[in-house]
């Protein structure tokens, strides 16, 4: 497998390489490298890149667009349309009256990338970080890069099964801390963990119900500290399974303000942000599931080139389209814990 040292690292890598998609490696069915990079044809004009919001991994993700954008001369525009889906419509809506020829967008709410598509007219789509929840909607002018979500919780509850079993546990008492509630991937990050730990043998027993934090930090930093006050005993936590690093640090921080003994609670996230990914180092978390921004940057920013100048979607990438949609493009999520995080961190 080929690892990735830093997300600054990464991106530097984006800038200098210019054509690489991104440093991921390729296993199974998700994407294959591929041999040889070509020269790509020209793209003229500006680009607009719409993301929902920046959180520290939508943020690396919006630098790494920037990066990969900048090094192939393209004049791009990104802006934050803060979780509002009406506002992310209008600024579509604008990259389309300026005449741009294809629009980048991270989703605000996965469900409504019917009315992107009718904002955009005549523009390329390119739907970057989360899928359409109607995947029927994507077609040969409007694709998504991007992760599969249905690989991320199960390569969580795959690695915290081995964790559990090393030390001996074979039921647990779990929190369950959620993204936001109604996007896919939110469901299958949940589903998809506990689905793991339940086919690697693992009895689970929710201590509470989940906690829709938002994927925000601070979010859930609070939600564990009114759990505590509200008198949940944490020293029969066993896990506190988190949809992403963020919120997965937050619970962490609210343990150890709250004066929990946390060396016995298992903490897992999803993304391998820097702050999960030293997390990890300082023994505070168990595992995450990298999601390559770099890669995903670079590829969306490829893809986007690749449907205004007319070439296959897939040229001067490192990743391939999925099997049963050629109008998906994947990136795939690599599983890190303490065995293999120093050459990611």
């Amino acid at each position: 497998m080929k690892m990735k040292k830093t997300f600054a690292a990464m991106l530097a890598g984006v800038m200098c390489v210019g054509m690489l998609a991104g440093c991921g490696s390729q296993n199974g069915t998700e994407g294959s490298a591929t041999t040889g990079i070509a020269e790509s044809k020209g793209y003229e004009g500006t680009m607009t890149f719409v993301i929902s919001h920046k959180d520290e991994y939508l943020g690396a993700l919006d630098q790494g667009v920037k990066s990969a954008a900048n090094a192939q001369g393209i004049e791009l525009k990104s802006v934050d349309c803060a979780d509002d889906m009406d506002k992310q419509i209008e600024y579509v809506r604008a990259a389309e009256a300026d005449g741009e020829n294809v629009v980048m967008v991270v989703l605000a709410d996965d469900t409504r990338a019917d009315e992107i598509i009718e904002a955009a007219g005549d523009m390329k789509v390119v739907f970057v970080n989360r899928i359409p929840q109607d995947t029927s909607l994507l077609d040969a002018d409007h694709v998504y890069v991007g992760s599969n979500e249905d690989t991320s919780g199960k390569m969580q509850g795959e690695m915290l099964a081995e964790a559990l079993k090393a030390e001996g546990k074979s039921e647990i008492n779990y929190i369950l801390i959620k993204g936001t509630e109604g996007l896919i991937h939110t469901q299958k990050r949940s589903e998809g963990v506990l689905t793991a730990l339940k086919n690697a043998g693992i009895t689970t027993n929710a201590v509470t119900d989940p906690v829709d934090c938002g994927y925000d930090r601070s979010k859930a930093m609070e939600q564990v500290s009114v759990m505590i006050a509200d008198g949940i005993d944490m020293s029969n936590v066993d896990v506190i399974l988190a949809n992403n690093d963020a919120m997965a640090l937050g619970a962490l921080e609210a343990l150890k303000q709250n004066n929990v003994d946390t060396s016995s609670i298992d903490i897992v996230g999803i993304d391998g942000t820097n702050a999960g990914l030293k997390a990890i180092v300082d023994g505070d978390m168990v595992a995450t599931v990298y999601q390559n921004a770099a890669g995903q940057a670079s590829a969306g920013v490829q893809a986007a080139i690749n449907l205004a100048t007319g070439a296959e979607l897939t040229n001067n990438m490192k990743y391939k389209q999925a099997q049963d949609n050629d109008s998906i493009v994947w990136v795939p999520f690599e599983e890190i814990t303490a065995d293999n995080v120093a050459s990611y961190y």
